[in-house]
Parts: C-alpha cells; sequence; structure tokens
C-alpha cells in the first residue's frame, strides 16, 4: 500500500514572509491527501491482527507450476504503509516460502542494493518431497509437488546453508570484497555435495528400474546442479551484473544439495532459519570382539554371537561441506539452551557424539542459543 504525504506547496506559492498573508486554503492540505491519509491508517490498524499470521504461514498452495508466491510479495505493500518518522525500527519481512525471520534473531544492515529472496524452483520442491517420501523414518507422505500440504504438516524446506549466508557471500564478490576465486572455492563445495548426493540416488537404481519417482528424483536434482553451476560461472565473470546476480541467488537458494528434504517448521526451521542448520544421520558400524581388543579372534570368541553393530552420529553429506566453510562464512550454528545442536529434523545432538573432525569444525564458527527452539513442534502432526 502506497503511503500518500501532505504535498508541499510549490515555491511562490506560500512564504512565512508573504506580505498579504496566505489563504486557509493555501495552508492546509487538499481534502485528498487527508482522505487518502487517513484510510492508510485505518487499514494498517486493520492489518495489525493479521501480522502475525502473515509471517507464520507463507507456503503458498495455490502456487503456479514453476514458482510459489514469496512472503516478501505478500507483505511489500503492508510494509510500505509504515512511516518512516517512526523512532522505531522498521520490521523485516517473513522469508519466502517456508521459511521465516526468527523471534529472537538480531535485525542486520540491509545492503545498498536489497536482494529479493526468491521462492523455491519447481525441481527442488519435487525433489525435496521426493526424498522425504523415499526416507522410512518420515511419519507422513508429502502428495502433489504442487499443493503439498506442508502448513499441516508443520513442514519446511530447511536450508543447511542458510539463506542469509548465501545472499551475504554472494554480495562480498559483487561490492569487490572477494575475488572470483574466492567466490568459486566455497561455490565449489555446493557442487561437490550435489554431486555426491546424485551418485548416491544413482546407485540406488540398481534392481529397480521401473521406479518412477527415483527417476524423476534424479532428474530433478541433475537440472539443479547444471543451474547451480551455470549462475555460479556467470556470476564468477559478471560480478557487477544484478540480473546474473539474483540468477545466482534463486540457484543457490533451490540448490538441491542445500535443501534436500522436509523438516519441522514452528519450533525449529523458523526460529533457526538465519543459521547453519545441519542433518544428523545415525549409521551402523559392525564390530566384533577382536575390532575392540587387538587380538585375534579365539575359538570360544568365534562361538559367541556376534556384537551388535556401533551406532554412530555424523553428518550428511551436505552438512559436511558447511562445516568446512571458511571462519566468516556461517554466521552462526544453533543451539538449544542446553548446548546441544539443532537438527533440521528437530532433534538435537551432543557435540561429543560427533567425530572429532565434525565437532572441531563446528566450534571454530559462531554459536548461538535459539530461544524460540521448541522440540515439541514435530513434522507430520495432524
Amino acid at each position: 500500500m502506497k503511503r500518500t504525504e501532505f504535498q508541499r506547496p510549490k515555491s511562490g506559492q506560500t512564504s512565512t514572509t508573504n506580505k498579504t498573508g496566505a489563504s486557509p486554503l493555501q495552508m492546509k492540505p487538499s481534502m485528498l491527501a487527508l482522505q487518502q491519509q487517513i484510510g492508510n491508517q485505518a487499514v494498517l490498524q486493520l492489518m495489525g491482527p493479521k501480522k502475525r499470521a502473515l509471517q507464520q504461514v507463507d507456503y503458498s498452495e495455490e502456487e503456479s507450476e514453476d514458482e510459489e508466491v514469496t512472503g516478501d510479495q505478500a507483505t511489500k505493500k503492508q510494509r510500505n504503509t509504515l512511516s518512516t518518522s517512526s523512532s522505531k525500527p522498521v520490521p523485516q519481512p517473513p522469508a519466502n516460502d517456508v521459511e521465516e525471520e526468527s523471534d529472537d534473531s538480531e535485525q542486520e544492515e540491509s545492503p545498498e542494493w536489497e536482494v529479493k529472496r526468491p521462492s523455491f524452483t519447481t525441481a527442488s520442491k519435487r525433489a525435496a518431497f521426493a526424498s522425504t517420501n523415499r526416507d522410512p523414518g518420515y511419519p507422513v507422505k508429502i502428495g502433489d509437488y504442487r499443493k503439498p500440504g506442508l502448513v499441516e504438516m508443520n513442514g519446511a524446506m530447511p536450508h543447511r546453508m542458510s539463506y542469509n549466508d548465501i545472499r551475504n557471500n554472494a554480495l562480498k564478490l559483487r561490492d569487490g570484497k572477494e575475488t572470483s576465486t574466492d567466490f568459486n572455492r566455497w561455490t565449489d563445495r555446493f557442487i561437490t555435495a550435489g554431486k555426491e548426493k546424485i551418485d548416491k540416488r544413482k546407485q540406488e537404481q540398481v534392481g529397480d528400474a521401473s521406479d518412477k519417482e527415483l527417476k524423476q528424483l534424479i532428474t530433478d536434482m541433475e537440472t539443479s546442479q547444471k543451474m547451480f553451476i551455470s549462475a555460479r560461472d556467470k556470476l564468477a565473470s559478471n560480478p557487477k551484473d544484478n540480473a546474473v546476480f539474483e540468477a545466482f541467488i534463486k540457484q543457490a537458494n533451490s540448490f538441491h544439495a542445500n535443501v534436500p528434504d522436509v523438516g519441522p517448521h514452528f519450533g525449529v526451521n523458523n526460529p533457526v532459519q538465519e543459521n547453519a542448520h545441519m542433518h544428523v544421520e545415525t549409521v551402523e558400524e559392525p564390530q566384533t570382539k577382536s575390532m575392540d581388543t587387538g587380538e585375534e579372534e579365539s575359538e570360544e570368541m568365534t562361538d559367541k554371537a556376534p556384537k551388535p553393530p556401533k551406532l554412530t552420529r555424523r553428518l550428511s553429506i551436505m552438512s559436511s561441506q558447511v562445516r568446512r566453510m571458511s571462519i566468516g562464512r556461517i554466521s552462526a550454528f544453533p543451539y538449544d539452551a542446553k548446548g546441544n545442536l539443532i537438527t533440521t529434523d528437530g532433534s538435537t545432538v551432543n557435540m561429543d557424539d560427533l567425530p572429532k573432525e565434525d565437532r572441531e569444525a563446528i566450534g571454530q564458527h559462531p554459536k548461538k542459543t535459539v530461544k524460540g527452539y521448541d522440540s515439541n513442534f514435530k513434522f507430520g502432526n495432524q
């Protein structure tokens, strides 16, 4: 909604030194301006109770096939009605799609050229939903990617490297604070993780060539990979081109390895979304008595049943690449009040449970205690 201000009189129309004096009509704004201003204030008052609803539910299910409505688009007019003379800071708009601004996050200074947050691409959504459906650990199945019903499931597509960190690091290249070599170095980690995830999916095709969902998933991942590499290379060569910059931001925000699945939104993704958000896997490692003692197995040992596999916690493919980022590329890693790392599925992990290399790498980055974290908000709750 556009703000209407009082029209200032043109030079020569009114003056405090005019001997004849100004008429009452000259000293007052037009009736049309007054009516418009009063109307704007009334609309702001009516929109007040709806502000939180706009911040909480930004995932549009009435989207087009290629893109969905973003929170930025939904609230742009509302933000423009705020008075610039107010002493209070202007609230930041909610983020796009299924992620929003953290209630306890600090406001950062906006760059001179505001980068509008893009919506997720069709390929990224379809791939994330398919990956979630193929994981037996998730309690629900997501239907049509055009209308996934994520709001009812408390679902979101959590970034491993946050959108804010992606944008801010890309701005360093655009503003001349870093070179294309620096830019290629950190974006290479995206490409490495993406290739590894694609290769892993292709291994699932063995003996299951008729799986149409898997074929589509691999196609979407490969599409995202190619689009990201192309956009990355163009920006490295043309960092001052705003259109090229925005094209890169769109592909990076939707990169398949960085938003590969769905997790709980409220209580988890919403308050964490400005920070690096790690996915932690539990893997089984076989073990025998000889592995523990360093001695060869005796006949007595071989007669006994093998020991159960050892459960090990470790970072997933993209998470491992994100924790390798240089100091300063990641704003912070999120922790709960007990000092445990908050993961994308809503659970927390004691840092001592992670391998030494993960602990040491994460420990070098800033740490943030997320006050809004609440483990009671699960993905799939109806």
